[in-house]
């Protein structure tokens, strides 16, 4: 666990980094071709360039830092100042839940928030491979940039929960089918669990024993609103997320599970947790 690869690793001070605003200030402006800062990070080929621009005049710094700086560049005077940029109308809402999974997944298990992912190539590689596992066919950019919009309007807004990374917590995600073939891949530890299919999420629940709860569900579930998904649905389109918790920390007690598990229903809102609420 923790912040993305490359900033691990490149924890470095401006002072390290001579000039380093105006360096990336200057690459922008010369590889940007019309683009806002944000569609320069997104954008392969846009980054690429503006990669190698910095890298000419600083050869040993990383993608991370150089991105990380000119998406935050505005916040710093004299920023970035006026520019025209192309205002691109591209429609996400058909996949925007995607990026809202991939996301809070790579915020759950590496503990980052999704510009820091958008920011290192190596996660940003990690986060289309899960999205587009979701939705397969979605070009990378829109993916990203349906991330971004979903952090802009405050709906990745950083979850309480954040927290039970005391608490040892590995995060891991299979298909339903691959669990039922092999349940050791489920630690037998507290933690949470959560399904989703491809049109978001569907439940989310908490147990002592992880491997023992979310096999009772695959088999016959005890929950009415996940047992009639299952007998409509079947599991073939199924993933299960799974966040389990050291044996010796906080999250072998079941009001701190089910403080993590009311958290996370409340900001990512599975639809059969909320039409039990409301049934």
């Amino acid at each position: 666990m923790g912040i993305p690869t490359q900033a691990t690793k490149t924890q470095m001070s401006d002072s390290s980094l001579p000039n380093l605003r105006e360096i990336v200030r200057n690459a922008f402006f010369e590889t940007h071709a019309g683009h806002s800062t944000d569609d320069v990070v997104i954008d392969d080929k846009l980054n690429s360039s503006f990669v190698a621009a910095c890298q000419r005049e600083l050869p040993s710094a990383v993608p991370f830092r150089l991105n990380w700086e000119l998406l935050n560049l505005r916040k710093h005077p004299p920023g970035i100042g006026k520019v025209t940029t192309v205002k691109r109308r591209d429609k996400l809402d058909d996949f925007i839940h995607a990026s809202e999974i991939a996301a809070r997944h790579m915020e759950d298990k590496h503990q980052c928030t999704v510009d820091q992912v958008l920011c290192d190539p190596v996660l940003r590689e990690e986060f289309d491979h899960f999205a587009q596992e979701i939705t397969p066919g979605i070009a990378t950019y829109l993916l990203r940039k349906a991330a971004l919009k979903l952090r802009k309007s405050r709906k990745l807004r950083p979850e309480l929960v954040k927290k039970a990374t005391d608490w040892g917590g590995v995060v891991s995600a299979h298909t339903a089918e691959e669990l039922l073939a092999n349940l050791e891949l489920i630690p037998r530890l507290p933690g949470v669990y959560i399904f989703r299919d491809g049109t978001g999420y569907l439940y989310i629940g908490e147990g002592s024993n992880l491997r023992g709860r979310v096999a009772k569900h695959l088999d016959h579930s005890d929950r009415k609103a996940v047992a009639h998904y299952f007998w409509e649905k079947g599991i073939k389109d199924l993933s299960v997320e799974i966040h389990a918790f050291r044996r010796d920390s906080d999250g072998r007690k079941a009001k701190c599970r089910k403080a993590y598990e009311a958290e996370l229903i409340r900001s990512r809102k599975p639809r059969l947790n909320i039409q039990a609420m409301n049934g």
